[in-house]
Order: C-alpha cells, then structure tokens, then sequence
C-alpha cells in the first residue's frame, strides 16, 4: 500500500471535489455510530463495545469572557469522552489547540458539586494531513509522564493523538493505514473506505448540506489552505487576513471566522475594521 500513487485521473477527480478532508463532511459521516466507532477502533487498536452519545460540530462555551471551541466530532461511552478533528491545513498552534480542547472537555464532563473522580479518560486525536511534528511517522501518542522517571505515568488518564496521512515511519495495523490513505489519496481500498466514501459522495450530493460543504471547500482553496499545495509552509498573517476577508464576504459569524481562522475574537474585530474600511474606499 505504502507505493500506492495516484493517476492522474485520481489527481482531476480528488482537487475537483470535496472529500473527507472538508470538515464538515467528517464531521457528517462520523455523526453515524457505526462509522465512529470503527473510525475509534482503528486509531485506539481496540474494540469500542458502544457509544451512546455523539454530537457534531459540538460548541463548548463556559463563560461569556472565555472562548469557546467547535469540535468536529465529540462522542463519549461509559469509558471515554473522544473528540476526533479532521485538519487539512497547517496549524501553528495545532499543540497548544489539543491542550486546550481537553481541558475544555473535562469542564462539561463534571457539574459543580461532582468529584473529580468521576472525571472519563479523555482523547483528543487530530487527523493531519500533513506532518505535525516532522518525524514522517504516522502517529504520534502523547501521554503525560514523569520527566525524572520516565517509565512512571502521571496517570490522569488524558492522551493526545496526531496522526499524519503522509507517514511512513512506524508500525500501524493495516486497517489504520488504509483509512489514512484514504484521507491522504480519496482511494477506498476496503470495505470500511469504501462505505465512508459512499457516504461523502452522498452528502457532497446533498441539497440540505451542499452549500455548506462548498463554502468550506472553497474558502480552504482560495486561500491557500489546502495541504495538496502547501504542507510545510506556516500559516502567515497576509494567508489569515485574506480567509477572513473571504469569510465576511460571505456573511460569516464572528464566532464561525474564529474556530475557522483559529484567532481571537479581537483579531477577527481587527480584519473587521480592517475589511470594513478597505470596502468604504
């Protein structure tokens, strides 16, 4: 599998059409319970006997001073609270984003008079599309450990997982590997694949969810997001301002161009009076 490349063909049909990689779409396929659980099964190597509550596009907001997350997917069992991001462009602050998405999660997880104990494990994963740390590996697992003894684990039960749909390095069961092929090539090679990519065909097919789909997909390309053409250049300020520019064109909200843009919402006020002045010209 690993000297599989696309023809051409592959190439016209992959940049022409919106695929897993478009968030929403991820976010659409994995809402089904059969679909998360055996996306879970295949990034964790275990069996996931059950997931009774899954939510897409979660919005987290804890206090009107403190900004709030949209996660992709969010889903918990009676084990584990999971939230699974698909991120096709590159991202700076991609580290300090899964510290702060974790720590979120365990805020909903526990009301005020609950016991610490009661807190689930908690997994946050990011499929990347490009290497996130540089190590062409296809996982990378972190978990929080003793710098002084490294062999003895804090034991707070939270692991973050980045994997990368451009590795190489590393032993990962086949089934994974299929599935970050897919993302990374939009080539179905079994029947997990190719059951996702039915699903995407459909809802790019969708009335209900089209337009949607494309306003993500081409915001992304318009502004140079897509990791196709650009997977080890940083995101610069000249990229940020033009997607938020694109995205009040098209009336976006405040709070939609700051999970998107990954900025604050003073920045998006900035590009605001920004935009707003470069239009009265």
């Amino acid at each position: 599998m690993d000297n599989i490349t696309k023809t051409p063909a592959q190439m016209e049909n992959y940049s022409n059409e919106p695929t897993i990689r478009n968030h929403l779409i991820f976010a659409l396929v994995m809402r089904k319970k059969k679909m998360v659980m055996t996306c879970l099964e295949r990034i964790l190597g275990k069996n996931i006997l059950d997931i009774h509550y899954i939510e897409p596009e979660k919005s987290v907001e804890v206090a009107a001073t403190v900004r709030g997350i949209r996660m992709d997917v969010y889903c918990e069992n009676d084990e584990a609270v999971y939230n699974i991001e698909i991120q096709a462009y590159v991202m700076d602050a991609l580290r300090k984003r899964s510290r702060y998405y974790q720590d979120m999660m365990d805020m909903i997880l526990l009301h005020k008079s609950d016991a610490f104990e009661l807190l689930k494990k908690n997994i946050v994963i990011f499929i990347c599309t490009y290497d996130p740390f540089g190590q062409d590996r296809y996982m990378y697992t972190f978990e929080n450990r003793c710098i002084e003894s490294l062999d003895l684990p804090l034991g707070d039960e939270t692991t973050k997982i980045f994997l990368n749909t451009k590795g190489h390095v590393g032993d990962i069961p086949l089934p994974l590997k299929s599935f970050l092929h897919y993302i990374e090539t939009n080539e179905a090679t079994d029947d997990y694949t190719r059951e996702i990519n039915k699903e995407v065909i459909e809802l790019r097919n969708d009335n209900k969810w089209r337009e949607s789909i494309m306003t993500i997909e081409q915001l992304l390309k318009d502004c140079a997001y897509d990791t196709e053409l650009k997977t080890t250049e940083k995101v610069t300020n000249d990229v940020t301002r033009k997607f938020v520019f694109r995205m009040l064109d098209r009336n976006l909200s405040d709070e939609e161009i700051c999970e998107l843009a990954d900025i604050s919402m003073d920045q998006v006020a900035a590009y605001k009076e920004e935009y707003d002045k470069q239009k009265s010209e």
